[in-house]
């Protein structure tokens, strides 16, 4: 009975070896840590590196790898082969890892287009996406709208790499240019002059100033101000000094009135004629005692006063303007 009692621990422990050496048998790896966790062996990534993309993926495959595949156009790699992988070749990796390569489209090809005339952008987005560098100069030009291309070169119809180079000479629209002068000019020869530099005048507007009537005083912008072609230029035209106000000269002696007219700038016309008669004396009513008084009436205006003046005292006139004054004889 101790005999039969001993074999069985003895055979229990034989059927557990003979268990685990079978789930070892059909594992990766001795460490039975790793095959409980179902992990693979570690092993050194082949290297496909310049391989076609069949045979790369077969060996990969064969060393216990996953394969995922991307591509990408290259001047280098012919079509179809491995241009890099990750991880690279030699390093130690799980069985089950997957290996990322990336396989060879072929040079990308791109045609010339026509570009003169286009916008830069339009044309350089097919060449840059071949690979192919575009080296842009850019020049001032009257006739061509900014942006659009004025020069090209290799010319429309040439099949291009990533190895080429493509020259492009881009507009930068018109230059700007500076604002005339024209003070002193009248209206039509100063919007001449502003049309002749590119300008336009768009508006013409009268100030108080003491040049001649007419005159052009500045521009808006000021002269010599850098803008853009066809930009907008306001003149700023004299319609003669400030206005005053006409004094009151009546019962003034003539010459008195004249030298304060001329002293505001006004022109003095004098013309000698005969006084108005006063108006009639009426008399005024009767006061409490009965009595009556005569009103009063004006005094003949003294020889060669003023006794009327046109326009009328406080008018406002400006300087140059005529005042007559009338004068008793």
């Amino acid at each position: 009975m101790r005999g039969a009692r001993g074999a069985a621990p003895l055979a229990v422990a034989l059927a557990a070896l003979a268990v685990v050496a079978v789930f070892l048998g059909f594992a990766d790896t001795l460490n039975p840590l790793d095959a409980l966790l179902g992990r693979g062996a570690v092993r050194s990534v082949p290297d496909v590196v310049k391989r076609p993309r069949p045979g790369a993926e077969a060996a990969l495959r064969a060393a216990g790898f996953r394969p995922e595949v991307s591509t990408a156009f290259s001047l280098t790699a012919p079509r179809g082969t491995v241009i890099r992988q990750d991880p690279p070749a030699g390093s130690r990796r799980r069985t089950g890892s997957v290996v990322d390569l990336l396989v060879s489209r072929g040079a990308n090809r791109v045609t010339m287009p026509d570009a003169v005339g286009r916008p830069e952008a339009e044309v350089r987005g097919p060449l840059e996406d071949a690979g192919v560098t575009v080296q842009v100069e850019r020049r001032p030009s009257e006739a061509v709208a900014a942006g659009l291309v004025l020069e090209q070169e290799p010319g429309p119809g040439v099949e291009l790499t990533g190895r080429d180079r493509v020259r492009l000479v881009v507009s930068e629209g018109p230059s700007p240019r500076p604002v005339p002068d024209v003070a002193g000019l009248a209206v039509p020869g100063a919007s001449f002059r502003v049309g002749e530099a590119g300008l336009a005048v768009t508006e013409v507007v009268s100030v108080d100033d003491a040049a001649p009537v007419g005159a052009v005083v500045r521009s808006d912008p000021p002269a010599g101000s850098v803008v853009a072609r066809d930009a907008p230029v306001r003149l700023l035209v004299s319609a003669g000094p400030p206005p005053v106000a006409v004094p009151e000269l009546v019962t003034v002696e003539a010459g008195a009135a004249a030298e304060q007219l001329r002293a505001l700038g006004l022109v003095p016309n004098v013309v000698l004629g005969d006084a108005p008669p006063p108006p009639t004396t009426i008399a005024a009513p009767p006061g409490p005692g009965g009595s009556t008084t005569p009103s009063t009436v004006p005094p003949l205006p003294a020889k060669g006063a003023v006794y009327a003046q046109e326009p009328l005292a406080g008018s406002q006139l400006r300087p140059g303007s005529a005042v007559t004054l009338r004068v008793a004889r």
